[in-house]
C-alpha cells in the first residue's frame, strides 16, 4: 500500500530540533523531569484509596468536560491564596499536562501567519507548537527582570506600522523557561497596560510557581492584575507530583471560554488520576510543596558549585531563587548544539539555547535542569559535561 499520496495535506509544520535529544544517557539535564527523590508514592496511593469509595463509581462514565470538580475548586482557592487570581471554577479547565492546556489554547487562536511575541528565548515545546502552526514568532529582548516592557511596546509599534496585529504575548512570568528569571511586579504591571492598550492579550504560563526556593516572594499573577478579560493563564502539576501524570490546568475570561468549549478543551487528563492529585494535594499541599523546595535548593546549589569548580570563569550562569533549570551562557563562538554529540557519547544530555530560538540562534547559551537527580550524580555529571566541553574547544576563549 502506497501512502504517500494519502497523508493529510494539513499536518503541521516541521520544527528544528536536535537529532540526539531524545538518546538515552546516565546524566539527564535536559529534560525538567519531577524531583525523583521527592514523589510521594505511598500518600499518592493512600489518597486515592481514601476517595475511591466515594468517588471510585464516577470512572464508569467520561468525566466533566472541564475535569474532576473538587480538584478545580481546590486550584481556585489556591490561585487566590497564592497568586491574586480570583476566578470561580467554571473559568477552570483541567489538561493533559501544562502542554495540552497550551495547544488547546494555540490551536483556538494561532493561524498560519499570525505573529507572537515571546521573551528572548521561550520554552521548546510552546515555540514549536507555535512554529508548527506556520505562526510568526518575534523574540523581544529580556532581562534578569523578565521581558522588557519598552522593548515589547516598541515590537508592537514596529509590526502595527507594518499592517501588523499580534495575536498573543506569550510568557513564562515565574522562572522562565529557560532562563530561570522571573518578571518583576513593575514589569507585570507595565505589560498589562501595553496588552491593554493595543489590543493583544497576554497568555501567561506560571508551571514553575511552586517552586520558589529562597529571595522575595513571588509577585502576583498578570491574571490578578487585569480587569479587561486580557489574560490567560496555565500552571500544571506534572512537575511538582510527577510527569508521568500528565495534569495540567488552563484559566481563561469567559469570552476565551467559549472559544475552548468548541475545542472540548482539548486532550483531557485522566479523571483517576486527578482524584488522586486533588485527594493529596487536599491534605498534603501546605507542607509538601515547601518540602520539594527545599530539595530542589540543595540540587541548585550543588549544580552552581559543580559548575564553578570545573567550568572556566568567563562561562556564567544564572542564580535562579526558584524552578528547575539554570541558564547558562559561553564564551562567543562556542556551539553547544556541534558539541551534544559528543556529550551524549559521554553519558550527558543538556539543551543547546538555540532549541528556544525561533530563528536557531545563542548556540553559546544552554539550559541544564537540576531536578531529577541526586547531588552525588549532578557532581559527576558536571564534571563529565566540562571534560567534554573542554576536549570540544568550548573553552578556547577562556
Amino acid at each position: 500500500m502506497d501512502y504517500t499520496k494519502l497523508v493529510s495535506r494539513n499536518m503541521p509544520a516541521e520544527t528544528r530540533s536536535h537529532p540526539g535529544i531524545g538518546a538515552e544517557t546516565d546524566y539527564v539535564f535536559s529534560v525538567t523531569y519531577s524531583d525523583a527523590d521527592m514523589m510521594p508514592t505511598t500518600e499518592l496511593a493512600d489518597a486515592l484509596k481514601a476517595l475511591m469509595p466515594s468517588e471510585g463509581k464516577s470512572l464508569a462514565m467520561y468525566p466533566p468536560p472541564q475535569g474532576h470538580i473538587g480538584l478545580r475548586e481546590l486550584i481556585a482557592q489556591r490561585l487566590l491564596e497564592n497568586r491574586g487570581i480570583d476566578v470561580p471554577i467554571e473559568s477552570i479547565f483541567l489538561s493533559s499536562g501544562a502542554g495540552g492546556a497550551i495547544g488547546t489554547i494555540v490551536d483556538g487562536f494561532i493561524d498560519p501567519g499570525d505573529t507572537v511575541l515571546v521573551e528572548e528565548f521561550t520554552y521548546s515545546g510552546t515555540l514549536n507548537m507555535m512554529l508548527s502552526h506556520r505562526a510568526n514568532v518575534v523574540h523581544v529582548p529580556t532581562d534578569e527582570d523578565g521581558m522588557d516592557p519598552d522593548a515589547l511596546e516598541a515590537a508592537i509599534k514596529d509590526l502595527n506600522a507594518k499592517g501588523v496585529q499580534p495575536k498573543l504575548i506569550y510568557t513564562i512570568s515565574v522562572f522562565q523557561n529557560p532562563m530561570g528569571i522571573t518578571m518583576s511586579e513593575e514589569r507585570k504591571k507595565r505589560m498589562v497596560e501595553i496588552s491593554q492598550r493595543y489590543g493583544i492579550p497576554i497568555f501567561e504560563n506560571e508551571s514553575y510557581a511552586d517552586f520558589h526556593i529562597d529571595g522575595d516572594p513571588l509577585p502576583p499573577a498578570m491574571m490578578g492584575m487585569d480587569d479587561q478579560d486580557g489574560v490567560m493563564y496555565v500552571s500544571a502539576y506534572t512537575k511538582l507530583l510527577g510527569c508521568g501524570l500528565r495534569l495540567g490546568y488552563g484559566v481563561a475570561p469567559e469570552p476565551v471560554m467559549d472559544t475552548l468549549r468548541k475545542l472540548k478543551f482539548g486532550t483531557s487528563p485522566s479523571h483517576l488520576t486527578a482524584m488522586a492529585v486533588y485527594g493529596f494535594l487536599s491534605e498534603h499541599a501546605d507542607e509538601y510543596v515547601p518540602s520539594v523546595a527545599d530539595s530542589l535548593k540543595t540540587k541548585r546549589d550543588t549544580m552552581l558549585a559543580a559548575l564553578g569548580e570545573h567550568f572556566p570563569p568567563n562561562c556564567k550562569w544564572t542564580h535562579p531563587n526558584g524552578g528547575m533549570m539554570l541558564w547558562g551562557e559561553l564564551p562567543e563562538g562556542a556551539d553547544t548544539w556541534n558539541a551534544l554529540d559528543a556529550a551524549i557519547e559521554a553519558g550527558v544530555k543538556y539543551n543547546p539555547g538555540s532549541m528556544y530560538r525561533a530563528d536557531g540562534e545563542g548556540n553559546n547559551k544552554m539550559r541544564l535542569t537540576f531536578s531529577y537527580h541526586n547531588p552525588d550524580q549532578i557532581r559527576e555529571g558536571i564534571a563529565i559535561l566540562a571534560g567534554v566541553f573542554e576536549k570540544q574547544g568550548l573553552f578556547d576563549n577562556a
